[in-house]
């Protein structure tokens, strides 16, 4: 029973965001320097594992891209029933995020990450870490990362969908392409 009830209400979820994510989808195909970029990551922290979803824009610059947007993740294990403790556990963690590319290749990218956000709707939370990814193809990617939390080092996995315009997915900058001046 628990099974179907959980399968319709993915459903319902994908119907009321299914608005969003064609206008999104419509939006990047015109553009031509901003991508959007849509993660779905499981964080591995010494209290719980947490299952989170990030969306952002990226913006392309000559040195790396910067990419701008917000996340939401919650803990993966309730803090009900016989587990409950008296210990503050970490059910939400939503908030914004900025990552900036230090190494990008076409397919490859190792990114900076700083999210900021608000725990449990009560503390304020500053979390870095660093990520490295690997694009499949031009929409989809794999990722792995290391981070902070509470001085505590975590450790993530995540899949990459890029929604990009005109760009084809890949990032624009390629340190394999060199720029050639012409003295006259």
């Amino acid at each position: 029973m628990k099974t179907t009830s959980n399968f319709y209400t993915v459903m319902i979820i994908i119907v009321k965001l299914l608005p969003i994510i064609i206008l999104l989808l419509v939006a990047t195909t015109y553009s031509n320097a901003q991508g959007i970029k849509a993660t779905t990551y499981i964080e591995k922290t010494k209290m719980s594992p947490k299952l989170g979803h990030s969306i952002g824009v990226v913006f392309p610059s000559y040195l790396g891209d910067m990419e701008l947007g917000g996340f939401y993740q919650k803990s993966m294990i309730s803090n009900s029933g016989e587990y409950a403790s008296n210990r503050l556990m970490e059910e939400k963690f939503y908030g914004f995020y900025i990552g900036i590319s230090f190494i990008q290749t076409e397919r490859i990218n190792v990114n900076f990450n700083l999210r900021t956000g608000t725990v449990n709707d009560k503390f304020l939370a500053i979390t870095p870490s660093v990520f490295s990814d690997l694009m499949i193809s031009k929409a989809l990617g794999i990722g792995v990362g290391l981070g902070m939390r509470n001085l505590q080092p975590t450790y993530s996995g995540r899949i990459i969908l890029k929604m990009s315009g005109l760009n084809g997915g890949y990032s624009k900058h390629n340190y394999s392409q060199r720029r050639t001046y012409k003295y006259r």
